[in-house]
């Protein structure tokens, strides 16, 4: 089983979540609105919930709404468990190993302090719920790919690196230092 590392914004619907992160055991992204994304959905499926759900999709560039549907169909098809994430926040970055598949919480499928989260997968964080290291330890080219902007990214030039600086395989040798 080869294992992919990726990375994930800790702020579904701009707001910093990392403190539900830690204590729920999860990753999450936001665009609420647009319902249970599980069950098979397509990039082109997402695209037209995306569309639904809001209305500047249907006007903006469609780059802009490629990149959503990306980011949603790689968090909800993409992911799988025992794949990793590393979350960076702040100077910080924390690492987490998926233990399930994506849940919808249709609860939270709103906006609000309370809400914008829905999209969810389990996870567990290393080091106790602590931070994993410094941003700046990690390794150069890892470094530079948690700088992206997106929400949630694979992490492939410089997996090598990182699998190395964890002390792992993709493969499934080994566990975090």
């Amino acid at each position: 089983m080869t294992r992919n590392l990726w990375a994930i914004r800790p702020v579904p619907d701009f707001i910093n979540r990392m403190g539900e992160f830690l204590d729920k055991g999860i990753v999450a992204v936001g665009w609420p609105g647009v319902g249970d994304l599980g069950g098979g959905l397509t990039r082109d499926d997402i695209k037209e919930r995306l569309c639904s759900a809001f209305n500047h999709y249907r006007n903006e560039q469609k780059n802009e709404l490629a990149v959503a549907a990306g980011i949603l169909d790689r968090f909800v098809n993409r992911v799988a468990t025992g794949d990793f994430f590393l979350v960076p926040e702040g100077e910080d970055v924390y690492l987490a190993e998926v233990t399930g598949g994506y849940v919808f919480h249709p609860e939270l499928d709103h906006h609000g302090p309370d809400a914008g989260y829905p999209h969810w997968r389990p996870v567990h964080f290393f080091k106790g719920g602590k931070p994993y290291c410094r941003i700046l330890e990690l390794p150069l080219g890892v470094r530079r790919a948690v700088d992206c902007r997106l929400t949630v990214f694979a992490i492939s030039a410089a997996v090598v690196s990182m699998w190395t600086f964890l002390g792992m395989s993709p493969d499934g040798g080994g566990s975090p230092r």
